[in-house]
């Protein structure tokens, strides 16, 4: 197993590699844009800005969070008769796989920004919870949406399309994921149970489509 695993990381570390420039893309944003973004608001408003710290972290870091592993998907999926595909079911080891250890490598960035946001605000961790959740649905409806599509660019669009319009315009319908709040208490998570359920369903639906793809 160990043996398994070693090589499902090292070709995760190659794949992440390949990216070259877009790799930097989401450490630029967790590390330079969103604590840019929180510092401006805090020296610009009065009060507690915490709120609108809430909204930067969800708009921001949810969205990217499907970045690495689109692009990775997007190597399998165009690649001329689907060949790394069968890489992988040769190696038996899965797409879904590497999708599960993303979103913990990105988790892990993420954690760094909230030991940061400790040192402005009180309590950040029940907003941190959340986007955590947020960002594991967002990757599992890239990865179901890739598969079944075929295609990488339309689920990258629909990513940020859905970040930009439920976070900013409609972030009271029931079809968002965001939450609206001081994020002090258990019972602002309340639609967090909810979307990682839905998450849980789209990461079965696609390794479904991913098996069958292996069958074609």
């Amino acid at each position: 197993m160990s043996g398994k695993g070693d090589r499902l990381m090292r070709r995760l570390y190659l794949e992440l590699k390949n990216q070259r420039f877009y790799f930097f893309v989401p450490p630029v944003v967790l590390f330079i844009l969103v604590p840019l973004t929180v510092l401006a608001t805090i020296k610009s408003g009065g009060g507690n800005n915490f709120p609108e710290c809430a909204t930067i972290s969800q708009l921001f870091i949810p969205s990217f969070a499907a970045w690495w592993p689109l692009f990775i998907l997007k190597e399998y999926l165009n690649s001329p008769g689907r060949e790394l595909l069968f890489v992988y079911k040769s190696g038996r080891d899965s797409l879904f796989s590497k999708m599960i250890i993303l979103w913990v490598f990105y988790l892990l960035h993420v954690v760094i920004v909230f030991i940061y946001f400790t040192s402005l605000f009180d309590f950040v961790w029940f907003l941190f919870i959340a986007v955590i959740i947020q960002s594991m649905f967002l990757i599992a409806l890239g990865y179901f949406l890739s598969l079944l599509f075929q295609n990488t660019f339309i689920p990258l669009i629909i990513n940020f399309a859905y970040s930009s319009i439920f976070m900013l315009a409609v972030l009271d319908s029931p079809l968002s994921i965001f939450e609206n709040g001081f994020f002090n208490n258990t019972g602002s998570l309340s639609k967090s149970i909810v979307v990682a359920i839905i998450a849980s369903i789209l990461f079965y639906g696609g390794y479904q489509i991913e098996k069958r793809l292996y069958n074609d």
